[in-house]
């Protein structure tokens, strides 16, 4: 049976809070949430012997499961990983939150992870597969998880993917960089994400040296540390070609998989005049004026949720 076109889905509109007036309340209050998850956790090792930090919640044997990946310095209780996994654990479906390197654990190689690492991405999809006995699963990627999830459905169009969802991913990261760079979002996000990736390359630099010395002391933007670690510890030749090889907007382009891909307008973090406005049949771009960054609290009460399992459904009857 062909799948059906993207637009086959209609989503339901969104309507935030009242008192939530911009983005910046909307992904703030998001992120002050503190409820946690009681995942099921196993620590595994990559094929390059660096261990990773698997959550799990158990569904139903006979109900799909969904991997959710999460985005820069996130984990498997961040706000929206969170709201998802006991959406979808609510149906009975199995859940799986991997972390990324370095994220929940730390990992024993200098490198971390990045928007374009597409390597990891399939790799954890695979086991994830074979743990589960599965062929398929569906995949949702959030922020930076959704431009690496959107990145491995390009690179490898045999990822054991039935559809998938990116949430707030930032599809044109220099733009994304530049924003989180100055201004209020700077102050706000931008600084509280230099510091937790600051502090991780000073327990780096413990094992490796040579991640050690004056040139991570003066990192104080997104941009800063994209080129003083993500680039040369990733194999790319500058900040900028690392956020280009990142950038997932021109995958768009070429998807085969089906891929829901939501981006709220008044995010602050992804500038919206920078949001792709063409993509391949395969894929809904799904544009609410409101929502924030990975938000989404407001009307109906679960949106989101509703939203990636209801685009799922018209592609496969899930």
């Amino acid at each position: 049976m062909p799948t059906p076109p993207a637009d086959a889905f209609s989503p339901a509109a969104f309507r935030r809070k009242w008192w939530m007036p911009s983005g910046h309340l909307e992904t703030a209050s998001a992120l002050a949430e503190k409820n946690k998850i009681d995942y099921l956790k196993q620590i595994v090792n990559t094929p390059d012997d660096d261990p990773i930090l698997l959550c799990w919640l158990r569904g139903q044997p006979k109900k799909p499961a969904v991997v959710i990946f999460h985005g820069l310095e996130g984990c498997a209780q961040s706000h929206t990983v969170r709201t998802l996994a006991a959406y979808f654990s609510k149906l009975g479906w199995t859940v799986a939150a991997p972390h990324f390197r370095s994220c929940g654990i730390m990992n024993r190689h200098p490198r971390a992870y990045h928007a374009a690492d597409n390597a990891d991405v399939l790799w954890m999809l695979k086991f994830l597969c074979a743990s589960l006995k599965r062929e398929k699963v569906f995949a949702v990627g959030v922020s930076l998880g959704g431009n690496a999830l959107i990145k491995c459905l390009d690179s490898h169009r045999d990822a054991p993917v039935i559809a998938a969802a990116a949430v707030s991913a930032p599809l044109n990261l220099p733009a994304a960089a530049k924003r989180l760079s100055k201004g209020t979002p700077h102050l706000v996000y931008g600084r509280h994400f230099v510091k937790l990736l600051r502090e991780k390359v000073r327990k780096k630099a413990a094992r490796h040296p040579a991640l050690g010395g004056k040139k991570f002391q003066k990192i104080r933007t997104i941009g800063d540390f994209d080129r003083a670690y993500t680039a040369p510890v990733h194999g790319f030749a500058s900040a900028e070609e690392y956020w280009q090889a990142g950038s997932a907007e021109n995958s768009l382009l070429r998807m085969k998989t089906p891929l829901i891909c939501i981006n709220a307008q008044n995010d602050p973090f992804v500038p919206a005049a920078t949001l792709p406005k063409t993509a391949s049949e395969k894929v809904m771009l799904c544009r609410p004026k409101h929502g924030g960054h990975g938000a989404f609290t407001g009307a109906p009460q679960n949106w989101l949720g509703d939203t990636v399992r209801g685009f799922f459904a018209a592609q496969h009857n899930a």
